[in-house]
């Protein structure tokens, strides 16, 4: 999964994730800090009667308090929030020291409930925050209808005059709450999508692992089945060359020797037969192919469009069957790659390099090569397939545009660790 374009932000939202009460508990403390204490200056200005600012300062510091659980029990505390707001609205309105009326809803800690308001509506469903709005609404008709007229308890519009109160009343309290309600949505929608969007990438990567997983067991059944052949083949001959030299001299003490090796062999080459015909599907006996059949495979890829030029240099030498057919493979496997990767109009060129050491095979083109984050199943299986006859591979960008596919392959078997004497 690639990271994420902004770590920092990340890191900070899984915090905030895994900490929520915590999390709250602290912006519960900064709100009271920024509104708490400006209410209770107001309250404590008030001439009114102690035992009314007392209740209301009450009141205030539960409604503070909803702020904690608002992530951990969003509904309950949207509900307790709710049972505040309406007390303040019935409360009786405070009294200034300069004259002046005001109900205890206007008092700034009251904004609260609107964080409160955007917490439910992006934390629950559609139904229970449909719910949730309209209890705001019920709120807001019941604050209209005690702040509907300034006169009945003692409060004044200003200078704007009765019908201009009104309709900033109105407007104001349905647009915030209508608002803070979609805000709240479009935060579930953005978590909702953020969350589909891990889970498809999850998907992709496991889609990914499992596919590469599949790729390479199949590759290693071909690998298996073909070195199935490579043996039978070896056995075959094996078997041959005993019974050529029991019938040579049927009287000399190694030709039961010979005879022993020869029936060992026949019984292995069953045995090999019977496992070759189990692991091929469909009873696949077809010979596999070599460089001799490679003429095939370049006329194939030049048919798709590719200008390939092949070179040979040096003097051809026999390979082993397990090496010559491992050599087809990463040939066919470079080409395919070559097709899939630079397109049909790429021009590639391959050298066939018969150097003392062993076989040099260079494949070039002009494309970008398989990614280097994920080189997919291609070179993996042909490292396997070398390391069975103790070749080796590397592949790469090359110095401006291109890439290269770069493999040697020994003529002679490798050496076997000694068991020891």
């Amino acid at each position: 999964m690639k990271e994420s374009p902004f770590p920092a932000g990340a890191a900070v939202d899984s915090f905030l994730r895994r900490h929520q009460l915590g999390a709250d508990a602290v912006l519960a403390v900064l709100l009271v800090l920024l509104l708490g204490m400006i209410s209770l200056s107001l309250l404590r200005a008030s001439d009114s009667p102690v035992s009314l600012r007392l209740l209301a300062g009450l009141v205030l510091l539960v409604l503070h308090g909803c702020v904690v659980a608002r992530r951990v029990r969003p509904a309950a505390a949207y509900g307790l929030a709710a049972t505040v707001m309406l007390s303040l609205v019935v409360l009786p309105p405070l009294h200034d020291p300069g004259g002046a009326y005001y109900s205890p809803v206007l008092l700034p800690s009251s904004l609260v409930f609107g964080l409160l308001l955007y917490t439910v509506s992006g934390r629950l469903g559609l139904l229970p925050s449909l719910v949730c709005l309209a209890v705001a609404l019920a709120g807001v008709l019941l604050v209209l209808a005690r702040l509907w007229n300034p006169a009945s308890w003692g409060g004044s519009s200003g200078s704007y005059g009765l019908v201009a109160w009104r309709l900033g009343l109105v407007v104001g309290l349905v647009a915030a709450v209508a608002c803070l309600w979609s805000l709240g949505r479009l935060s579930r929608i953005r978590v909702l999508f953020l969350a589909e969007l891990r889970a498809k990438a999850e998907r992709a990567e496991a889609d990914r692992v499992r596919e590469r997983s599949e790729a390479a067991r199949a590759e290693r059944d071909r690998i298996s089945r073909e070195m199935h052949d490579v043996v039978s083949h070896s056995l075959a001959v094996m078997v041959s060359q005993a019974e050529g030299g029991r019938l040579s001299d049927p009287d000399s003490p190694q030709a039961g020797v010979f005879a022993t090796i020869a029936g060992v062999g026949r019984d292995a080459l069953r045995d090999m037969r019977g496992l070759l015909g189990v692991l091929r599907a469909g009873g696949d006996t077809a010979p596999q192919p070599g460089l001799g059949d490679l003429s095939d495979l370049l006329d194939h890829v030049r048919g798709t469009g590719v200008r390939l030029t092949v070179q040979e240099l040096g003097d051809v030498r026999p390979l082993r069957p397990a090496v010559d057919l491992t050599a087809y493979r990463v040939i066919q496997e470079g080409l395919t790659n070559v097709i899939k990767h630079a397109g049909a109009t790429a021009v590639a060129d391959m050298t066939l390099g018969w150097r003392p050491d062993g076989l040099h095979i260079t494949i070039t083109d002009d494309g970008a090569g398989p990614s280097a984050e994920e080189p997919g199943v291609g070179l993996t299986g042909m490292r396997e397939r070398l390391s069975m006859v103790g070749g080796t591979l590397e592949a790469g960008r090359r110095t401006g545009a291109g890439y290269v596919l770069s493999v040697v392959l020994p003529y002679e078997s490798r050496s076997l660790p000694s068991s020891g004497s």
